[in-house]
C-alpha cells in the first residue's frame, strides 16, 4: 500500500546486509599504510633485521651470529631492530613485519615489529640461543653468550 512502512523484517534484512558491506571493507585484506618509528640510535648489542629479510635465511640478520658477553654481569641484553624497510628510507619506504622468537623458549617471543620497531631481551647464562621469525620460519639467527 502506497505511503505504508515497509514490512519491519524488509528494514532488518536491509540493515543486515549494510552492515556486513561495512564488516568486509573494514576487514580487507589489502595492505595499509603506516608510519614506521625513526631509526633508533646503535649500541653495539644490535641485531639488524636487514632489507629482504624474509628470503635471506640465516642473512636475515647482521651479525649472525651475534656473540656478546656477561663481562662478569648479571646479564647482558640484546636488541634485534627492524631495518627491514623498502627503499631504506623509514618515512617513505614499506615495513615488513617481524615476530622475534626463541627456539626452544628460552626467552619471550616479542610482539609484531614495524618498521625501526626494537626488541630487547636480557641472557643472564652463557650459551648459544637460537632464534628465529614466527612469520618467516626461515629466517634463522642465533646468539652466543660468553661468560
Amino acid at each position: 500500500m502506497p505511503g505504508c512502512p515497509p514490512p519491519a523484517r524488509s528494514v532488518r534484512s536491509s540493515l543486515l546486509l549494510l552492515a556486513l558491506g561495512f564488516t568486509a571493507a573494514c576487514s580487507s585484506t589489502s595492505p595499509t599504510t603506516t608510519t614506521n618509528k625513526p631509526p633508533p640510535t646503535p649500541t653495539s648489542n644490535d641485531i639488524s633485521i636487514v632489507v629482504g629479510a624474509q628470503s635471506k635465511g640465516s642473512g636475515a640478520f647482521d651479525p649472525n651470529p651475534k656473540t656478546v658477553s656477561l663481562a662478569g654481569g648479571a646479564s647482558v641484553s640484546v636488541r634485534w631492530v627492524n631495518g627491514d624497510i623498502s627503499g631504506g628510507d623509514y618515512q617513505t619506504g614499506n615495513a615488513v613485519t617481524h615476530r622475534i622468537a626463541s627456539d626452544d623458549s628460552k626467552f619471550a617471543t616479542s610482539g609484531n615489529l614495524g618498521g625501526n620497531a626494537t626488541y630487547t631481551i636480557n641472557l643472564t647464562t652463557a650459551g648459544t640461543y637460537a632464534f628465529h621469525c614466527e612469520i618467516h620460519p626461515t629466517m634463522v639467527g642465533s646468539i652466543t653468550v660468553n661468560p
